[in-house]
C-alpha cells in the first residue's frame, strides 16, 4: 500500500515516471492538490520550484523528501 503524501510536502520526480515526465526527473516541488476517490489514490499536482504551473503525476512517480512545506512557501 502506498501512503499519501500531505499537502505541502517537498517531494522530487522518480526517473521511473511516465515519458510526459521524465523531463522532471530529479526536479523538487510540493504537493498541492492530491487526486483520490473512494479511498483509491491516483495521483498528485506538484508545483515543481522551477516551474511556473502546476504539473499532474502519478502515485507512483513521485516520493516525499521528509520535508513538510507550508502554504506560504508557495504564495
Amino acid at each position: 500500500m502506498v501512503s499519501k503524501i500531505n499537502f505541502y510536502q517537498e517531494v522530487e520526480v522518480l526517473s521511473g515516471c511516465n515519458s510526459k515526465n521524465k523531463k522532471y526527473v530529479g526536479k523538487k516541488g510540493g504537493v498541492m492538490g492530491v487526486s483520490e476517490e473512494n479511498g483509491i489514490l491516483y495521483g498528485y499536482s506538484v508545483k515543481l520550484y522551477d516551474e511556473e504551473y502546476l504539473l499532474s503525476f502519478d502515485k507512483d512517480e513521485i516520493v516525499a523528501t521528509g520535508r513538510q512545506l507550508t502554504q506560504d512557501d508557495f504564495y
